[in-house]
C-alpha cells in the first residue's frame, strides 16, 4: 500500500493532477455549492458520468480527505503499532499518544475509508454502473 500510494502521490504532484482536478478552487469553496451538492448526493440525485475527471466539490473534498489525510494517517498509525518500528522510532508512537491511541486512530481511519468505499460504490451504481465499469476497465 505504501509504495503504490507514494507513486500515486508523486505522479499526482508532478503531472499537476491534484492541482487541476482535485484541489477545490477558491470560487467553489466560497459559494453555497457544497450544501447543494451534499443535499443532492444524500437524495442520490447524481449527474450522469461524463467519462472525464469532472469532479464535483463534494468529490474533491472526499478525495483530498482520503488522499492527503486518511491514507497517510492509516499508514503512520499502522507503523506506530508495529513493535519493531516503535522500537526503532519511538517518536512515531509517542506522536499518536502511545500504542492504544494509535490503534484507536487506526481503527477510526479504517471505518472512514470503508464508508468512503461504500459511498463510492453507491455513487458509481447511481451514475450508471455499466458505463462506469466500461470506462474503468476499458477506458471508454
Amino acid at each position: 500500500m505504501v509504495v503504490p500510494g507514494a507513486f500515486y502521490l508523486i505522479a499526482g504532484v508532478v503531472t499537476g493532477h491534484f492541482r487541476r482536478h482535485l484541489w477545490p478552487g477558491l470560487r467553489e469553496s466560497r459559494s453555497g455549492l457544497f450544501r447543494t451538492e451534499l443535499v443532492n448526493h444524500l437524495r442520490l440525485k447524481v449527474h450522469t458520468a461524463t467519462g472525464g475527471p469532472d469532479y464535483g466539490l463534494l468529490q474533491k473534498y472526499a478525495y483530498c480527505g482520503v488522499i492527503f489525510i486518511a491514507l497517510p494517517l492509516a499508514v503512520l498509525t499502522g507503523l506506530a503499532m508495529s513493535p519493531t518500528v516503535a522500537a526503532a522510532y519511538p517518536v512515531l508512537q509517542s506522536t499518536f499518544g502511545g500504542f492504544q491511541s494509535a490503534r484507536t486512530l487506526h481503527f477510526f481511519t479504517f471505518v472512514a475509508l470503508m464508508l468512503f468505499t461504500i459511498a463510492h460504490v453507491i455513487m458509481v451504481i447511481a451514475s450508471g454502473f455499466r458505463r462506469q465499469m466500461r470506462g474503468m476497465t476499458l477506458g471508454r
